[in-house]
């Protein structure tokens, strides 16, 4: 067998070892590539001549085994490059000291799909080559789904990192959340509608009954979307935001978690997370004990003893809340002079603490502080008293006799037996 062969320079079959061996350096690695693409381009040469026997000289190889030398050599350099994105990826990714910017966060998300898209490309160019589009419709239309469901999840995380990455930084964006929801809505529309077009799903016939199945769909999730109006108006109106305690009309408090599209997440004082939907929460009264501004006024009443000096009772509570760790120095606490009561002199303390969620630990501690304070001072802390007293007439005693009570009935009988004369 004779093989006459001018297709391109000898090439070496160390280059192998070589791309390898320079896989360290990126230059060297993209040079060791190309001579082992065109080394495996050689091989494949010789493969194709030895099958068939007979001279094969410059322009003399069958079409069909120089395409099919083509698709080999396609395949081989999509994984090779495929590879290629991975290894750079995980490169550039490996400097964990890194800052974590919108494109470093794209890219690490992107690396993947776009290695996997490397190599699904090399299958379509090998089925182009082959002219095998028009018979495999199937693997066609596999291929373009694949990309359209890799793409689309990669870009919902996308979206999610870049959300993560703002709020990490200097400035909290209000609007994050909902936008992340509204995105994942959007791709996962947007990539539905592509499906639908690249299986060249006829919708016609559903088209016919799109009314009847609007108002039917309508009335089967007007929960859904109102909710979902709900959602848009919490978010228009800024009731409140990720980590802000609300009370949900003296039923529930708690600390928002989470602001979806249909409902929001609150982690309650017993730590439970409790799911609210949004209609409800713009349907009812919602107090925002975080806003505008974090730290919130207690109003703790104290009574002392009726002929306790008011101001020692001042001095006392506000040394209290001097010792208090979880009261605020700024603003200044005060104690007022409410009211006389019933039993005693009525006082209000009025004090700040950093954080709503601490009230009842404040409370708890203002209270221990006065009690013992009034205790060592001789104070008094009243309680109502009532008095009950009974009227003595004397010796006279009540009562009555049966037989008067016998009489008194006949009478009554006799009185309705008369005829009415008129």
């Amino acid at each position: 067998m004779t093989i006459f062969l001018s297709r391109g320079p000898a090439r070496d079959d160390s280059s192998v070892a070589t791309a390898i061996a320079d896989a360290a350096d990126p230059e060297a690695f993209v040079a060791g590539l190309g001579s082992f693409v065109a080394t495996v381009e050689s091989w494949v040469w010789l493969m194709v001549a030895a099958s068939t026997e007979t001279p094969i000289a410059d322009g003399d190889l069958d079409p069909v085994g120089s395409n099919w030398v083509l698709v080999v050599v396609i395949l081989l350099c999509s994984i090779l490059l495929a590879r290629f994105v991975q290894w750079a990826s995980y490169r550039y990714l490996a400097n964990v000291d890194a800052e974590t910017t919108l494109g470093r966060a794209a890219f690490s998300e992107v690396h993947t799909p776009f290695a996997i898209t490397i190599g699904l490309l090399g299958v379509y160019l090998s089925l182009l080559v082959l002219d095998l589009l028009d018979s495999t419709p199937t693997v066609v239309a596999l291929i373009s789904t694949a990309l359209i469901v890799l793409w689309a999840r990669a870009s919902i995380r996308i979206g999610r990192r870049w959300i993560d990455v703002l709020q990490e930084g200097e400035y909290s964006y209000e609007f994050a959340p909902m936008f992340g929801n509204l995105w994942t809505v959007t791709v996962v529309v947007g990539a539905v509608l592509l499906l639908v077009s690249v299986w060249n799903l006829t919708v016609t016939p559903f088209l016919a009954s799109a009314g009847i199945l609007g108002i039917v769909l309508g009335f089967a999730a007007q929960d859904a979307i109102g909710n979902l109006i709900g959602g848009l108006a919490l978010y228009v109106d800024n009731t409140y935001k990720i980590g802000d305690v609300i009370r949900i009309e003296d039923e529930m408090r708690g600390t928002v978690t989470d602001v979806g599209i249909r409902s929001t997440t609150v982690l309650t004082e017993d730590n439970l997370l409790v799911t609210v939907p949004n209609a409800m929460l713009n349907s009812t009264q919602v107090v925002n004990e975080s806003a505008p501004q974090r730290h919130m006024r207690l109003r703790i009443p104290i009574t002392a003893a009726y002929g306790t000096d008011y101001e020692t009772v001042e001095r006392l509570v506000l040394e209290v809340c001097e010792e208090c760790s979880l009261i605020r120095e700024t603003p200044t606490p005060r104690l007022l002079f409410v009211e006389f009561g019933d039993s005693a002199l009525v006082f209000e303390l009025r004090a700040y603490i950093n954080h709503p969620l601490v009230e009842r630990r404040a409370i708890d501690q203002v209270n221990r502080g006065v009690y013992d304070a009034f205790d060592e001072a001789g104070i008094t802390i009243p309680f109502p008293q009532r008095e009950l007293s009974f009227l003595e007439d004397g010796d006279t005693e009540y009562g009555f006799e049966e037989s008067d009570l016998t009489v008194e009935r006949s009478a009554e009988r006799d009185d309705r037996d008369v005829p009415d004369e008129r």
